[in-house]
C-alpha cells in the first residue's frame, strides 16, 4: 500500500476490506479520517477552500519579475536538509518560470485570504466554482507539490506568524554530512583536539554554514544591540566596575580571549575599548591576547588583527590545560567556546550489575555512581538526588576554570558565555560535524565557587541589553542563498548574518520594489527562526577572583 501511495497509484479498499484487516484496518480508517488517505469520492478542497493560505516561513523560496517581464520562482530542493555541509554540498538553487495563475496565487498567499477568497480574486469572470476550475486546481497542485511546498493552508490564523506551527513547517529529510572524513563522532579529549587541529579547514565556511555563533551572526552593527556589533556591545557591557572590579584601581588591563573564532570579536572589542578610551578621561587601554587551538582559525585571527595584535600575542594551546608562564591577566573571556570542551560520563550502577567502568565509583543518595565523571562529582560536590541514571558533566569546562584561576590576578574577572541551563544536564548538539555539549551552569558555578570565585549568573540577553522584539529576516542560510541568487544580478548580496528588517530595507528595498520580490518575511528575534543560534538559550557566568 505504501509503495502504491509513493507512486501515486490508486488503492482499492472497501469498508469490508478494512474490517477484515482488524487493527491494521482501524489504523487505516484513522488515516482516512485525518485525510492522510483520501477516499475516491471525496474532494479535499471541499473544506480546505475556507482555510487561510500562506507561504510557509520555513520555505526559502522567493519570486521576482525578471528584466524581460517574466515571473521567476527561485527555490531549493525540498528533498533534504544537510547539516555540516562539504564544499560541494550547498543546496542547488533552482529557477522556474511561474505561469500567470500560479504567480497570482503565490503573491496573494500572505495569510490574509482564504483559498476561496483567492479564487474569487484571481478568477472573477469564471462561472466554475473552486472545485470545477481545472486551471486553478492545476495551479494549486503546482504550488503544493512535495518538491515545492510553496503554500500551505490553515484554519488557525493565530498560527501564521509562528515559524514552528504546522502551517509554516516544510517536512524534509535531515541528514548529517561528516565533513571531517574518516573520524567518528566522539566526546573524548583526543578526538576533540584532533577536530580543532585537523577538522576545521576554512574559518568563514565554518561559521557561515556549519556553526554560526551569536558573535558571527551579529558581527556587523545591529539594531538589536543598539547599533553596535556583538564584540563592541560585549566590550561596553564588560568594561564596567560592577563586572570588572579592577577598573576601580587600574585602567590598563591584560586581557586573554579563549577561542578567538575568525578574529572579529577581538577586533570589535579592542576598537570599542579604544573608542571608550578617547571619549573618557579615565579610558581603558588593553593588552590583548588570544589563545586558540585550531590552525585555520588562528590564520584568520592573524589576518583580521594584523594591525591590532602583534604575533607574540597569539598562543596555540588546549584551553582545558593551558599554561602561560609569566603571564597574568585581569580579564579572561571565553565566549561561545566551552561547549567544545570534553565531557565525562556518569551512570548509576545497579546492585547486580558488574562494574565495567574504567573510572572511579562513588555512592550518594543511596545510589552508586560509576564512570570518569564521578571524579568531578566528588571533587566539586555535585551529587544530585534528581540526577538521571546516565548523564555527562562538563569536565573540560571544570578544568578550564581551574587553569583560569591560576592565570588571573587578584580582583580579576573570568567571563563565560555559552548555551545551556542552570539546571539541565549537558546534551549533545545534533547538527554539527563534531561533538559539542550544552553547559550545566549550576554545576559550573558550583565548581567555580569551590575553586574560590565569587559567581554571578545572568542571561546573555540581559548582559548585552539585547532587544529580542526586533524584526529580523526569517530563515536559515538557504533563505540567504535564494535571496542572493536574485540580488546579485542587481549589484548587492546579503552576508550570512542576522539581517534586521530595517537593514534589509536600507540595502534592498529599491531592488525589491523594482522586481516585485516576494517570499521574504520578518519576525521578532524571540520567534527563533533566523540565521544563527537562539539568544535565549545563552547564559553568562561572571566569576570574580577576590583581591
Amino acid at each position: 500500500m505504501l509503495q502504491a501511495a509513493k507512486l501515486g497509484n490508486w488503492i482499492s479498499l472497501s469498508e469490508a476490506d478494512l474490517d477484515q484487516l482488524g487493527e491494521g484496518g482501524n489504523e487505516l480508517k484513522q488515516l482516512i479520517h485525518q485525510e492522510f488517505l483520501i477516499p475516491e469520492d471525496h474532494d479535499p478542497l471541499t473544506h480546505l477552500s475556507n482555510e487561510y493560505v500562506a507561504r510557509p516561513i520555513q520555505n526559502p523560496a522567493v519570486a521576482y519579475r525578471s528584466k524581460n517581464g517574466e515571473w521567476i520562482l527561485v527555490r531549493t530542493s525540498m528533498e533534504h536538509t544537510i547539516y555540516s555541509r562539504k564544499r560541494d554540498e550547498l543546496p542547488m538553487v533552482i529557477e522556474e518560470k511561474m505561469e500567470s495563475l500560479c504567480r497570482e496565487v503565490f503573491l496573494l498567499a500572505d495569510g490574509t485570504m482564504t483559498l476561496q477568497q483567492i479564487f474569487t480574486s484571481v478568477r472573477p469572470d469564471h462561472d466554475a466554482n473552486i472545485l470545477q476550475d481545472s486551471e486553478f486546481r492545476a495551479a494549486i497542485d503546482f504550488l503544493t507539490s512535495q518538491e515545492r511546498q510553496l503554500i500551505k493552508l490553515t484554519s488557525r490564523s493565530e498560527d501564521l506568524d509562528q515559524p514552528f506551527s504546522p502551517v509554516n513547517i516544510v517536512p524534509r529529510n535531515l541528514y548529517h554530512s561528516d565533513r571531517w572524513d574518516g573520524h567518528e563522532r566522539s566526546p573524548s579529549r583526543e578526538d576533540i583536539i584532533d577536530f580543532h587541529l585537523l577538522g576545521i579547514e576554512d574559518a568563514s565556511w565554518e561559521f557561515d554554514l556549519i556553526e554560526p555563533t551569536i558573535n558571527h551572526c551579529f558581527r556587523f552593527p545591529h539594531d538589536a544591540l543598539g547599533g553596535f556589533d556583538y564584540g563592541s556591545s560585549f566590550c561596553i557591557s564588560t568594561l564596567r566596575p560592577e563586572v570588572l572590579p579592577l577598573l576601580d584601581q587600574s585602567r590598563k588591563l591584560d586581557v586573554l580571549e579563549i577561542g578567538g573564532g575568525t578574529g572579529s570579536f577581538a577586533k570589535s572589542f579592542i576598537e570599542q575599548a579604544r573608542t571608550l578610551g578617547t571619549s573618557d578621561s579615565n579610558g581603558t587601554t588593553l593588552n590583548y591576547h588570544i589563545l586558540d587551538l585550531a590552525p585555520a582559525l588562528m590564520d584568520s585571527q592573524r589576518k583580521v588583527l594584523s594591525d591590532l595584535l602583534p604575533e607574540n600575542r597569539h598562543f596555540q594551546q588546549d584551553a582545558t590545560e593551558f599554561d602561560m608562564p609569566g603571564h597574568m591577566f585581569d580579564l579572561i573571556i571565553a565566549n561561545e567556546v566551552i561547549a567544545d570542551f570534553p565531557v565525562a560520563s556518569v551512570r548509576r550502577k545497579t546492585g547486580t550489575e558488574p562494574d565495567t567502568s574504567n573510572g572511579p565509583t562513588a555512592s550518594s543518595n543511596g545510589k552508586t555512581w560509576q564512570g570518569d565523571g564521578v571524579y568531578y562529582l566528588e571533587k566539586y560536590d555535585l551529587f544530585d538526588s534528581n540526577a538521571p541514571d546516565s548523564f555527562v558533566v562538563n569536565a573540560g569546562a571544570f578544568r578550564f576554570i581551574e587553569r583560569a584561576w591560576k592565570h588571573l590576578r587578584p580582583g580579576g574577572t573570568l567571563i563565560l558565555t555559552e548555551y545551556g541551563s542552570e539546571h539541565r544536564y549537558p546534551a549533545c548538539s545534533f547538527h554539527l560535524n563534531h561533538d559539542e555539549f550544552s553547559i550545566h551552569f549550576g554545576q559550573l558555578a558550583a565548581c567555580a565557587a569551590k575553586v574560590g570565585f565569587q559567581c554571578r549568573l545572568t542571561t546573555l540577553q540581559e548582559f548585552l541589553s539585547f532587544n529580542d522584539e526586533l524584526l529580523v529576516l526569517n530563515g536559515r542560510e538557504e533563505h540567504i542563498l535564494c535571496l542572493n541568487h536574485v540580488l546579485k544580478n542587481y549589484g548587492t548580496t546579503l552576508p550570512f548574518a542576522v539581517i534586521s528588517e530595517s537593514q534589509f530595507e536600507r540595502q534592498c528595498e529599491g531592488i525589491a520594489e523594482k522586481i516585485g520580490l516576494t517570499g521574504q518575511s520578518f519576525a521578532p528575534v524571540k520567534n527563533k527562526y533566523h540565521f544563527g543560534p537562539n539568544i535565549e538559550e545563552f547564559l553568562v557566568l561572571i566569576l570574580n577572583k577576590s583581591r
